[in-house]
């Protein structure tokens, strides 16, 4: 009954409103604060009449309705009567909202950290993978496209790393940072340079992975345990170690080849050499071929952590081992 008569109220209100507002011109403050008077009125008497629904009698079946009356004329009456205070403060408190919307994105901007949704297809880089060069050939080909995310951090510690006293680690750094330049001027990528730190993780690894899950992106790396932890946190990973070993030519037992041999391997008589790939290769009796191209049969071929191990002879000494 008092569901039916609230239902009654707003349908009478409204219409009420509707041919005052066209005939009459009523402000769209005075609509508005009567229509949200209502509104509340109705909200505020439906939860008291509740309990006095359940009284036995006529009161359980007027009361109800006489509360939602008082209730609406009440409040109605105030929210007509602070209308222009009420607007005033609703003006202010979207004026609040929007300043702080603002503020956050710009302290955002500032910040380096972009939305989460703004960048396509981020991947996340470590500095292992930027030393090691090979990034911006896989870019240069086509075959990786997105957002690389370089952190601030990252950059630090290649800084860092580019300032070492020490030559070989010198170079690697300055390397680093040349191929960074480079990634800037490709068209298959954006490079983006973030000021994410989390200062409560331990070391550069860790912060990496915390980063790869904020952007909800992969982790691009040469590390092979970095790749492991990612890995276990069910982060997708792009090892380019793996992708190499991935795209190696298959190599199988029986398979003729021409081959330098270069260098003395570790156990007597074995000689060394490398494929273009630079898949180690090591020839049992090939240490007297040292220096010399030679041909040798592929006898065995191991797949380790590292990548691929290939074990051949000389073509004599494999044709005289099978008589």
């Amino acid at each position: 009954m008092a569901q039916i008569f609230a239902g009654i109220i707003i349908v009478l209100v409204l219409a009420y409103l509707a041919i005052a507002r066209r005939s009459l011109s009523v402000p769209s403050s005075v609509f508005m604060m009567t229509l949200l008077g209502v509104i509340v009125g109705l909200s505020v008497g439906a939860l008291i009449s509740l309990p006095l629904a359940r009284l036995e009698g006529p009161l359980g079946q007027w009361l109800p309705i006489i509360v939602n009356i008082f209730s609406v004329a009440i409040v109605t009456t105030f929210f007509y009567n602070q209308r222009e205070s009420i607007m005033r403060s609703i003006g202010q408190l979207f004026d609040l909202i929007g300043a702080v919307v603002k503020e956050a994105r710009s302290v955002r901007r500032e910040s380096g950290r972009p939305e989460r949704g703004a960048l396509t297809h981020p991947i996340v880089v470590d500095t292992s993978v930027i030393i090691d060069g090979r990034i911006l050939d896989l870019v240069k080909t086509g075959f990786l496209v997105g957002t690389l995310v370089v952190p601030r951090f990252v950059l630090e510690e290649l800084q860092s790393i580019a300032d070492s006293e020490e030559v070989l680690r010198r170079n690697k750094g300055r390397r680093g940072l040349e191929v960074l330049n480079n990634l800037r001027h490709e068209p298959h990528v954006s490079l983006e340079i973030v000021d994410d730190d989390f200062a409560n993780e331990p070391d550069v690894d860790s912060k990496v992975i915390r980063l790869a899950k904020y952007y909800r992106g992969r982790l691009m790396t040469v590390d092979y345990n970095l790749n492991r932890v990612a890995q276990i946190q069910n982060i997708q990973v792009l090892n380019v170690n793996e992708l190499n070993n991935a795209l190696r030519p298959v190599v199988l037992p029986g398979e003729r080849m021409k081959l330098r041999i270069l260098q003395a391997g570790k156990d007597e008589g074995q000689g060394v050499g490398y494929l273009e790939d630079g898949t180690m290769v090591v020839v049992e009796g090939g240490d007297r071929y040292i220096g010399h191209e030679h041909e040798v049969v592929v006898t065995r071929v191991f797949q380790t952590v590292a990548g691929k191990m290939i074990f051949a002879m000389p073509e004599e000494k494999y044709q005289q081992a099978r008589k």
